[in-house]
């Protein structure tokens, strides 16, 4: 056979359920099952043989016979549950056999029809099979039953009386709404067993999703504080150990030296308060802490810092000033000084310009700086390294993250003319989308022809 034929086939039919598997404690129940019903056919049948004056008489079975019918018909109801449609077949069968050599007793036959055409509409693999087949069967004790009735209260007689008639009546329909009652309830448990299964299936499936959920919101914290504690400890700590070496290297000149060492105490101190401020507000409940100077209106502030380290930088605003969300702001605050600590610490640069535009639908930052190779334009600078200019730092890394937060653009890399170039472009307003872009490395387009 083709492999399609077999892809195609399995799912074709409908009425296929997923319910629970059968486990070995279902198997033994069903098992004892059969036991209590073999049982309490043995109490019928005794009842039965004396309620029937010579039940060893013409036309009824011995006791031994009796006992290896009820004992053929409650053996299958072991295997209910694992052979569904078979049981039903086979105790039918046994069913009209044993009703067939006059077995005296019908209440536990009728009890055993009853779970098997019970089971067969709950447990089958395939309900429309087993549909089909509890009607067939249903037809056939019908008819049987019929015939029956007709040899019992009519046959011999030339006009059944009213009392022959109801009772014909009276059994035709009682049993008719054993059968259909047995096919109905056996359809209900189906459903209700299935839903209960999808039920435990979907709760399994949602804890492995909250679960997944919960590491992930884990792992996006973790790396959140990472990016945090390193905008908060980098730049400082950056700055500390410029104004340290540009101590070190002017202590013949005391005034230069004192001026380097206060800037490494008040830098400490800022330090200190940025990370007792962020410690708050890992500690609080609520998160309503004071975020102190980080956006947009703190800029001016970074900007003077910068240039107490010997570094000028010119800071222009260009386009309409207006209110953006807090966590732009902070976006561009931490890339304006993350783009300002890489140039003291790698640039080898004397001037940075920094802009920030404000666009109808975006506001963007960028920093431009005039690195060069040669010496030190400033005590405590630093020379260039290949960290810096590829762009595979932890700090530019963080740059990245925070501008794929925001659905932005980051474009970062060196001029063809020699500095450094970081600008980063995040949307406000009705224009913000959240799929992250690509983050560009390409030089200044005013260097280009």
């Amino acid at each position: 056979m083709h492999p399609s034929t077999t892809t195609v086939s399995a799912p074709s039919d409908a009425s296929v359920d997923e319910r629970r598997p059968l486990t070995r404690r279902d198997g033994r129940v069903d098992l004892w099952i059969a036991g209590l019903v073999f049982g309490l056919g043995l109490a019928t049948l005794w009842l039965s043989a004396v309620i029937v004056d010579g039940s060893e008489g013409a036309g009824t079975p011995s006791t031994v016979e009796s006992v290896l019918w009820l004992a053929a018909l409650c053996a299958p109801v072991a295997l209910r549950r694992r052979r569904p449609v078979a049981v039903l077949v086979v105790v039918s069968a046994v069913f009209l056999a044993a009703q067939l050599r006059g077995y005296p007793d019908t209440l536990t036959p009728s009890i055993v029809e009853f779970v098997a055409i019970f089971t067969a509409n709950a447990w089958a693999a395939r309900r429309g099979r087993a549909l089909v087949v509890s009607v067939a069967v249903t037809a056939v004790m019908f008819v049987w039953l019929g015939v029956w009735l007709r040899t019992v209260y009519v046959s011999g007689a030339e006009s059944p009386d009213a009392v022959a008639l109801a009772t014909i009546a009276y059994t035709l329909v009682s049993n008719g709404i054993v059968l259909v009652t047995a096919i109905a309830f056996g359809r209900a448990a189906r459903v209700s067993a299935t839903r209960l299964h999808a039920l435990e299936r979907t709760g399994v499936e949602l804890r492995a999703a909250h679960e997944l959920v919960a590491d992930r919101a884990i792992n996006e914290e973790r790396t959140r504080l990472a990016r945090e504690l390193h905008d908060v400890v980098a730049h400082h700590v950056a700055v500390i150990g410029i104004q340290a070496g540009a101590a070190r290297r002017t202590l013949d000149r005391p005034e230069i030296a004192r001026g380097a060492l206060a800037a490494v105490e008040g830098t400490a101190r800022t330090t200190i308060d940025e990370l007792e401020r962020l410690l708050s507000v890992l500690r609080s409940r609520d998160g309503e802490t004071d975020p102190g100077p980080s956006g947009l209106a703190a800029l001016p502030d970074l900007m003077t810092d910068t240039r107490a380290l010997g570094l000028e930088v010119r800071f222009s605003v260009h386009g309409d000033p207006r209110e953006v969300p807090e966590s732009i702001g902070v976006t561009l605050y931490r890339i304006t000084q993350e783009a300002l600590t890489n140039t003291l610490k790698h640039g080898n640069a004397s001037l940075a310009e920094v802009s920030l535009r404000y666009g109808d639908r975006t506001v963007e930052v960028e920093v431009v700086d005039d690195g060069r190779p040669g010496p030190t334009p400033y005590p405590g600078a630093g020379r260039p390294n290949d960290a810096a200019t590829s762009g595979a730092g932890l700090g530019q890394r963080g740059m990245r993250e925070r501008v794929d937060l925001h659905g932005g653009e980051l474009h970062l890399g060196p001029r063809r003319r020699g500095g450094y170039r970081v600008r980063a472009v995040l949307p406000v307003g009705a224009c913000v989308d959240s799929r992250p872009r690509e983050h560009a490395v390409t030089p200044d387009p005013s260097e280009r022809a």
